[in-house]
C-alpha cells in the first residue's frame, strides 16, 4: 500500500514518484476507478457538462474539492425562506465562501509587538499569502470558492447573453443564439419573475423615465434576465438557479447510481498526466481529503472547470509534474487575463417617490392590470402602522440598462447581498436600491497569472500571482461609467432614485472583485495553413473548450472565453461548455 499523499505548504515538500510506479502502486492498493469521464469542478460550467452527458447514458465522475453542504448536490445557498426575509443575512455567507488567491505579505505594513514571532519575508506561503505578489499588479480581492456548486451557490443569478460586441467570433450569431437558448433552458433564465413587484415596477418606471427620454440616446431600460423561478404563481419564495438547478435529478444523491453519475465531494485533483506523444491525458491522481487518500482516475475524457484560475493552476501542475515545459508548449496559458471593472452605490429611495406609490400606485399598473394597485392597497389596508406601502413579502428590484457599442457597461439596479454593501440596521430594506456597474479590460498577453513551480498554496498546488494593470482606455472608460456627465453614469441613475446610504457612496471596487476572470486559458482558432504551435501562442484551447494538441481533455468556464465583457460572463462560458459536451459525445458515439 503507498503511502498517504500528505498536502504540501512550503517549497521542496512536493516529491513525488514517477509516474508509472504511482500508478502501478495505486492499481496494486485497489485504488483506480474508470469512469467514462473525469469532471474536475461542481459548478454550473461543471454541470453543464455533466447534464449533458449524463441525458446520453455517458457514466460521469464528478469531484470537487470543496464539502456537500446541501440537500441537493450544489444548492444555492439563498434558496433559504430566513435569508429571503432578510437579505442582509446573506453578505457572511458569501464572505464564508470565498477565499483570498493571493495576499501580498513581503509589502505587508503589519506592525506587530516586538517580542512576537515575524516571519522574514519570502519564505512562506499559507492561505494565500504570497511574497512573490506586487501589491500594485493584485487583483486584491480575487477569491476561490471551495465548496459543492462552485460560485453558483452564492452568485447573482444575473445571465444575459452578451453583445455581440463583448463575445468572440468563434461561433456564428446563428450558432451563438442556439447555444444562448440551450444554456438559458438549463439555467431557468427568464427577464419576468419579478415584473409583479412594487418596487420593482418603480424602480425601473424611475429609470426608465430618466434614460430612455435623454434626447440622442438609444438605450432601454429592462427587467434583469436572472436564472430563477417561483415554485408557484402566489409564492412569495423565489428558487435560485445553481448546480442543483441544471442537474435536475442527478441532484439528488439517492439516485446517483441509478443515473451513471458519482460525485466526490471533497476530492481533490492533484494533477493530470500528460502525454503529448499520445495526445492524451493517461490518467488523474485524486485525493480524497478527508481519508488522506490517492486514487488514480483512468477515464476516456476529462473535464476541468474548476474555476478560472484554479482550474489554469491544474493545468500548470500537470505541465510541470508531466517535465512538459510549460512557456514552450503552452506560452497562452494564465495570459490575457481580463477582468471587470467595477463601481457600486447604494441609494434610499426619495420620499416623492414612496409617498407616490402610497397615494397613487396604479401609475405603475401596465396594460390594464390592477396588480400593483391591489397589492399597495392590500397591504395599506393590513398594516395600517406600516409607515411603507412596500408588502413585506415584495420582490426586491432587478433591473438592467444592457451594454451598447455608446455606452460600452452593463449596469445592474437591483438589491442583493454581497460581502460588502451592508445595510445598518435600523434602516428599513425596502427603501435600499444597489447599482453596480460593470465595464471590460482589453485584452493583453501582459495582464496574467503565473503559477510557481515551487511554492505551493495550502492544497499543494502551485501559488497563483497576478501581474495586472489597466490601461489607459480601460481606465478612462471605467471613470465614463461613474461620472459621465450625462443621465448614463451611475452618478446620474443614482440621483433619480435617492440619497446615497451612509458608507456607500459611489466608489470603485477593489479589482478582481466582480469575480469574473476571463481569458487565461482563452479560446482561439487554427486558420488555414497556421500551425498548431502559431496558434497555442494566442490560446490555449478551441471554441469547445479542447487543450491544442489533447485528444481527451475540455477545460471549462469564464477562463475559456476570448474576450473582454462587461456583462457577466456564466451563461457564455455555459455555451462553450454545451459546444464541448457536444464534441465529446461524437467522440464516444453518443450524439
Amino acid at each position: 500500500m503507498s503511502p498517504p499523499h500528505t498536502i504540501p505548504s512550503l517549497p521542496g515538500a512536493d516529491v513525488l514518484s514517477s509516474w508509472d510506479k504511482r500508478v502501478d502502486a495505486l492499481r496494486k492498493s485497489g485504488r483506480e476507478k474508470k469512469p467514462e469521464v473525469l469532471i474536475v469542478g461542481s459548478g454550473p460550467i461543471g454541470a453543464v457538462y455533466a447534464r449533458t452527458l449524463v441525458d446520453k447514458n455517458v457514466g460521469v465522475m464528478m469531484v470537487d474539492i470543496g464539502e456537500q453542504a446541501s440537500r441537493r448536490i450544489g444548492d444555492h445557498r439563498k434558496n433559504s425562506v430566513a435569508v429571503q426575509k432578510d437579505i442582509s443575512l446573506f453578505t457572511n455567507v458569501i464572505r464564508g465562501e470565498l477565499s483570498p488567491l493571493s495576499i501580498p505579505v513581503s509589502e505587508s505594513d503589519l506592525h506587530l509587538d516586538p517580542v512576537s514571532w515575524q516571519s522574514a519575508p519570502g519564505k512562506f506561503v499559507l492561505n494565500g499569502q504570497n511574497p512573490s505578489q506586487q501589491r500594485r499588479y493584485n487583483l486584491a480581492a480575487s477569491a476561490a470558492t471551495r465548496t459543492v456548486g462552485g460560485m453558483s451557490s452564492h452568485w447573482t443569478c444575473c445571465t444575459p447573453r452578451q453583445h455581440p460586441l463583448e463575445r468572440s467570433t468563434l461561433f456564428t450569431d446563428d450558432e451563438w443564439d442556439e447555444l444562448y437558448k440551450k444554456a438559458e433552458a438549463l439555467f431557468d433564465t427568464n427577464p419576468t419573475v419579478f415584473d409583479d413587484s412594487v418596487r420593482h415596477r418603480l424602480v425601473k418606471q424611475v429609470v426608465a423615465n430618466a434614460v430612455e427620454k435623454t434626447k440622442g440616446q438609444n438605450r432601454t431600460v429592462k427587467s434583469m434576465p436572472l436564472a430563477c423561478k417561483r415554485p408557484s404563481e402566489n409564492s412569495p419564495y423565489i428558487e435560485w438557479s445553481c448546480t442543483a438547478t441544471i442537474l435536475g435529478d442527478l441532484a439528488d444523491p439517492s439516485l446517483m447510481k441509478e443515473n451513471k453519475f458519482d460525485m466526490k465531494p471533497q476530492w481533490q485533483c492533484d494533477m493530470l498526466h500528460i502525454n503529448l506523444h499520445t495526445k492524451k491525458v493517461e490518467g488523474a491522481i485524486l485525493i480524497d481529503l478527508v481519508k488522506n487518500e490517492e486514487w488514480l482516475v483512468t477515464a476516456k475524457k476529462y473535464v476541468v472547470c474548476a474555476g478560472a484560475v484554479l482550474t489554469a493552476g491544474i493545468m500548470a501542475k500537470s505541465l510541470f509534474k508531466s517535465d512538459i515545459p510549460m512557456e514552450r508548449r503552452y506560452p497562452a496559458l494564465g495570459k490575457y487575463l481580463t477582468e471587470q471593472t467595477m463601481t457600486f452605490c447604494q441609494v434610499a429611495l426619495k420620499q416623492e417617490l414612496v409617498d407616490d406609490v402610497r397615494d397613487n400606485p396604479a401609475k405603475l399598473d401596465t396594460y390594464g392590470s390592477h396588480v400593483i394597485e391591489r397589492a399597495v392597497n392590500r397591504h395599506i389596508n393590513c398594516h395600517p402602522d406600516d409607515p411603507l406601502p412596500f408588502p413585506f413579502s415584495d420582490f426586491d428590484p432587478q433591473v438592467y440598462i444592457p451594454f451598447s457599442e455608446q455606452h460600452p457597461w452593463h449596469t445592474q439596479i437591483h438589491r442583493d447581498a454581497f460581502g460588502y454593501g451592508e445595510i445598518p440596521a435600523d434602516l428599513d430594506q425596502r427603501l435600499v436600491v444597489d447599482l453596480r456597474w460593470f465595464s471590460y479590460t482589453s485584452e493583453n498577453p501582459d495582464n496574467k497569472v503565473t503559477f510557481d513551480k515551487e511554492r505551493r498554496d495550502g492544497f499543494g498546488m502551485p501559488q497563483p500571482t497576478f501581474h495586472f494593470t489597466l490601461s489607459r482606455e480601460d481606465g478612462q472608460r471605467a471613470h465614463r461609467m461613474m461620472q459621465e456627465n450625462q443621465i448614463h453614469s451611475m452618478v446620474q441613475v443614482s440621483s433619480c432614485l435617492g440619497g446615497f446610504v451612509p458608507g456607500s457612496e459611489p466608489r470603485y471596487l477593489p479589482p478582481g472583485l466582480a469575480l469574473h476572470i476571463c481569458g487565461i486559458y482563452r479560446a482561439g482558432k487554427q486558420k488555414e495553413g497556421e500551425s498548431l504551435e502559431d496558434v497555442k501562442k494566442t490560446s490555449v484551447v478551441d471554441r469547445c473548450g479542447r487543450v491544442w494538441g489533447l485528444d481527451n481533455l475540455n477545460l471549462g468556464g469564464c477562463g475559456v472565453i476570448a474576450q473582454g465583457n462587461a456583462s457577466n460572463p456564466t451563461l457564455t462560458a455555459a455555451c462553450h461548455a454545451l459546444a464541448g459536451a457536444r464534441q465529446i459525445l461524437e467522440e464516444l458515439g453518443r450524439a
